[in-house]
């Protein structure tokens, strides 16, 4: 089910499956749609949250406990509904309860998403509650798709990636968007200075902020050519060999009753 809420700047749509943001637009003179439509011919998802890991598992599985677990990327949370336990003007607040069971994911645990509109902002929030008895690995991750270009009758080129610092791979505060800079799938940005990066139409200045500090990756990512959107991912861990999740780049270890709670921050200044 589709849930909205708007205040005097923006207009936002939420899927309770996944408790996915689902549109973004701007109010008030031209109206500019942010958010990636979902389009099945390219990739069907729009802003999906990665959890209980992020990326791919070595080999497709993970062990707990001589047990093997069947393991897609990036977690399973995006693909299951979540309830709607709170809706306000201009904020929607989503549960998902998840009992744990031997086919996969052994712990306990609940998982609350909230989007709080204010003024061009939105955040979303997702926190954790480990429910189990023993420590639970933990990694999360937005993979939000950026609409690009965001003005009608622009190209990719028009554009580019902005870094608040000097970040970009030739050293610079900017990254040129070019219809082969996905070829090799995403680019990953580790120990990031910068606060932020955003999606810039260059000749206007406009942009589409993600809030990056505090995460210790941040990836990129389209499809070769770029047909219509660029993910800006901020992610508390990265996929690393091995089965054991304890063990990958950056994960956290949360403790039986313990919380854990990360949010995007999204700017919409076009």
């Amino acid at each position: 089910m589709i849930y909205s809420i708007k205040n005097e700047s923006l207009s936002v749509s939420v899927n309770s499956k996944g408790a996915e943001l689902w549109d973004i637009h701007t109010l008030g003179g031209d109206s500019v749609s942010c958010l990636w439509d979902g389009n099945p011919e390219f990739w069907p998802r729009r802003a999906p949250v990665c959890f209980p890991w992020c990326g791919k598992v070595d080999g497709g599985w993970f062990s707990v406990d001589g047990v093997r677990y069947e393991a897609g990327a990036h977690g399973f949370v995006r693909d299951m509904e979540h309830s709607l336990v709170e809706e306000g003007a201009d904020h929607l607040r989503f549960r998902l309860q998840w009992a744990g069971d031997r086919s996969r994911w052994p712990w306990p645990f609940s998982f609350e998403t909230s989007h709080v509109l204010e003024g061009r902002f939105l955040t979303t929030t997702c926190t954790i509650n480990n429910l189990g008895a023993s420590d639970m690995p933990v990694q999360l991750g937005f993979h939000t798709g950026l609409r690009c270009p965001f003005t009608a009758g622009r190209g990719i080129r028009d554009y580019c990636i902005r870094f608040q610092m000097q970040e970009s791979p030739d050293g610079s505060d900017r990254l040129a968007l070019t219809e082969s800079l996905f070829e090799n799938d995403s680019i990953c940005f580790s120990n990031l200075q910068s606060e932020w990066i955003q999606l810039e139409e260059l000749d206007t200045g406009r942009y589409l902020r993600v809030a990056t500090k505090g995460y210790p990756y941040v990836l990129l990512w389209s499809l070769p050519e770029i047909p219509g959107w660029v993910c800006i991912e901020p992610w508390t861990g990265y996929p690393g060999p091995g089965h054991q999740l304890a063990e990958r780049p950056g994960a956290i270890l949360l403790p039986p009753g313990a919380s854990f709670s990360r949010s995007q921050r999204i700017e919409a200044s076009v």
